[in-house]
Formats: structure tokens, C-alpha cells, sequence
């Protein structure tokens, strides 16, 4: 009884490893910012990722400080504080950010996300591409496939069309992706500054 007590004490004090059930790969400082994996990073409190604090300190944060983790089948960017967001996978990591915003689901689609970790658009939609000459190309009811080898995906079906930053779709929903992406670049290059 004494030695179940005693377990039952230790998985309750805060940041003990027994808490934590979740298996990380994360980037450490002192292996320069060189993913490792850590058994007992991590838990679910609903939603939120919760880190283990020893793993949070020894966390590699960037210029903008984020640091990248996979934990729970998803990629996150995680600040310092412990705040986190699940990202899309890009180039086996972490989505990148373009033009100060990463890409992420929430509860009604796919949303966009800034270096403070705050949700600045969400979207209805399956799938959201990045901003470029302030377009997005967007997709309603396409779904994942992969290539031959199974280590590449990339979004097939559905209908597609395009949003400005404030998440207006400005170009229509349609099912022909290949008109879709000709009329967004010829849009992007109208927008874009000409050289003098």
C-alpha cells in the first residue's frame, strides 16, 4: 500500500516524467538545434500540447523564438513559454513561415498563424496553400494521396480557388485546379512591382 502511495505522489508532482506519456522529436540546444527524440516529453490537456519543463528549457528556439516539435502524429511550433500550435508538415519538419504566417488546422478547417502563435484567419477549408503576391490557393473537399513511394503527399480533388489575407475567396471555387493556378499567377503578376 505504502509502495502505491508512493507512486500514485510521484505521478502527481508536477513535471514528473509519468506524467507525461507523450514520445517528441524536438530540436535541443546543446546538440545545435539537431532533432532528438525524448520518451515522456509531453501530454494532452484537451487540446494544448503540454510540455515536460525540463524539455521546454532545453528546447532550441530561432530568431523569431519558436522551436520545432513533432509529438501526438503532428508537427508544432512551440515558443517559450510552452504556447504551441500544430502545423502541416512540410519538407519533414515543421511548416515554414512565409510572409509571417504558417499553416495549421483548428476545429473548422485549416487556419493561418503568425510567429506570436495567434490564429489571424481561419478558413473553412480542407486545404490552405501560403500567401504569394497576397493570394492563396485553397481547396473545399479534396482529400490526401501520395506519391508511389509513399514519401511525398499532395491534396487531389475537390474544388479549388483562391484568398486574399483577409480570407475572401477572390478567385471561385472551381474543379479544375490546373485554370485555377493559371489565373492565380497571371493575378500575382499583375500585382507584382515593376522593375525601372
Amino acid at each position: 500500500m505504502l509502495t502505491t502511495l508512493l507512486f500514485s505522489l510521484l505521478a502527481a508532482v508536477p513535471g514528473n516524467a509519468a506524467t507525461f506519456d507523450l514520445t517528441c522529436y524536438y530540436a535541443r540546444k546543446d546538440t545545435g538545434g539537431m532533432l532528438e527524440s525524448a520518451e515522456h516529453c509531453a501530454r494532452l490537456d484537451g487540446d494544448a500540447l503540454v510540455l515536460r519543463p525540463e524539455i521546454l528549457r532545453s528546447m532550441d528556439f530561432n530568431l523569431d523564438g519558436l522551436s520545432p516539435l513533432l509529438a501526438h502524429q503532428s508537427w508544432h511550433w512551440v515558443r517559450p513559454d510552452g504556447k504551441s500550435v500544430p502545423v502541416l508538415t512540410y519538407d519533414n519538419s515543421a511548416d515554414d513561415f512565409e510572409a509571417g504566417l504558417t499553416r495549421g488546422p483548428w476545429s473548422g478547417g485549416m487556419a493561418y498563424y503568425d510567429t506570436a502563435l495567434n490564429r489571424v484567419l481561419a478558413t473553412p477549408y480542407e486545404w490552405v496553400d501560403r500567401f504569394s503576391g497576397g493570394l492563396a490557393v485553397v481547396c473545399e473537399g479534396c482529400r490526401k494521396a501520395f506519391t508511389p513511394d509513399g514519401e511525398h503527399s499532395f491534396m487531389t480533388g475537390g474544388e479549388w480557388g483562391a484568398i486574399d489575407r483577409q480570407g475572401r475567396l477572390v478567385l471561385p471555387l472551381r474543379p479544375d485546379a490546373a485554370s485555377l493556378l493559371r489565373e492565380v499567377e497571371a493575378a500575382r503578376a499583375a500585382s507584382a512591382p515593376t522593375a525601372r
